[in-house]
C-alpha cells in the first residue's frame, strides 16, 4: 500500500534507492512528488471528419463534420449515463469514464448503446447526424471535468493528454497515454525485477502507455514500498508502479500481465 505521507530526506532517500539498485531522483524531481489524482485513460479517435468550429467561449465543444452514418466512437472506457434525444442536439450520449470524467456527443441520428451499459475504449457507440439546432452532419464532441460540471472543457487537450490529436482517423494509431511517470533518471528494466537488464532509462516524466502490471521485485523508495510493475510496451520493458504518477499502488484499469 502506497503512503502519501513523504516524510524522507533527500539524502535518505538516495540511500534508501542506492540500496535497492535503483538510480536516485533528483531533489528537484522529489520536491515535484506526484500529486494524488485520478488515473487517465488510454484514449480513441472519437471520429473521422473535418473539425469545422473549435471550443471557444460560446461554443463548449468541437465540431467535427463528415457524412450521415460517419461511426462515432467512446473516446474511453467507462459507463453510458445519458442516452436518448435531447433538446438542441436532437440525440445524444454522456459517458462517466473511470477517471470521473464525461465525454458528451451530440446530434447523432442513430445511438447504438444504452443508459448504464459498459463500454470499452474505441467502441461504437453512435452514427453521424444532423438531428436538432444543426445545419449539416457533424459531431459536437464535449468533455467535461465531472458529472456536476456545466460548461465543457477545451476537448484539444483533453483528448490530448489521452494521446489523441484532432482532427484524427480511429483506429489508425498506437493506444495513447495513460499514464505519466515521474522523477528522473528511472531505469525501465526487461523484467519485474532489479537484477533484470536496463533497456531504457528515463530522463524526467514521460507520458505513457501501461499496456499490463504484474508483481515482481518490493521496491523501496522514498516511503514508499510496492513490488507491482507496469508494462510499457513502447519502451520494452517494466516500470516500477512507484514511478507512476498515481497514489495507487494497482493501477486502476489496468489488467495483470
Amino acid at each position: 500500500m502506497r503512503v502519501f505521507k513523504r516524510t524522507k530526506s533527500i539524502g535518505m532517500l538516495v540511500a534508501t534507492v542506492a540500496a535497492t539498485g535503483l538510480i536516485p531522483l533528483t531533489a528537484g524531481a522529489a520536491d515535484a512528488a506526484p500529486p494524488a489524482k485520478p488515473a487517465g485513460y488510454a484514449g480513441s479517435c472519437p471520429t473521422a471528419g473535418t473539425v469545422t468550429q473549435w471550443w471557444h467561449s460560446g461554443h463548449d465543444g468541437v465540431d467535427i463534420a463528415n457524412n450521415r452514418g460517419t461511426p462515432i466512437y467512446s473516446t474511453g472506457p467507462g459507463t453510458v449515463i445519458v442516452s436518448g434525444p435531447a433538446s438542441g442536439y436532437g440525440q445524444w450520449i454522456r459517458i462517466r469514464h473511470d477517471d470521473g470524467t464525461v465525454t458528451e456527443y451530440g446530434h447523432m441520428y442513430e445511438r447504438l448503446v444504452s443508459v448504464n451499459q459498459r463500454v470499452s475504449s474505441g467502441q461504437l457507440i453512435a452514427r453521424m447526424g444532423s438531428e436538432g439546432q444543426s445545419t449539416g452532419n457533424h459531431l459536437h464532441f464535449e468533455a467535461h471535468s465531472s458529472t456536476s460540471s456545466t460548461r465543457g472543457m477545451d476537448p484539444v487537450p483533453y483528448l490530448r493528454e489521452r494521446g489523441v490529436g484532432l482532427p484524427c482517423t480511429p483506429g489508425s494509431t498506437t493506444p495513447g497515454t495513460n499514464f505519466t511517470t515521474w522523477g528522473t533518471s528511472v531505469r525501465v528494466r526487461a523484467d519485474a525485477r532489479l537484477s533484470a537488464a536496463v533497456v531504457r532509462t528515463l530522463t524526467g516524466p514521460t507520458p505513457v502507455y501501461v499496456e499490463c502490471q504484474k508483481r515482481g521485485d518490493m521496491v523501496n523508495a522514498e516511503g514508499y514500498s510496492n513490488d507491482a510493475w507496469s508494462y510499457v510496451p513502447a519502451l520494452g520493458g517494466y516500470v516500477s508502479n512507484i514511478y507512476i504518477d498515481h497514489p495507487a499502488a494497482w493501477l486502476p484499469g489496468v489488467r495483470e500481465c
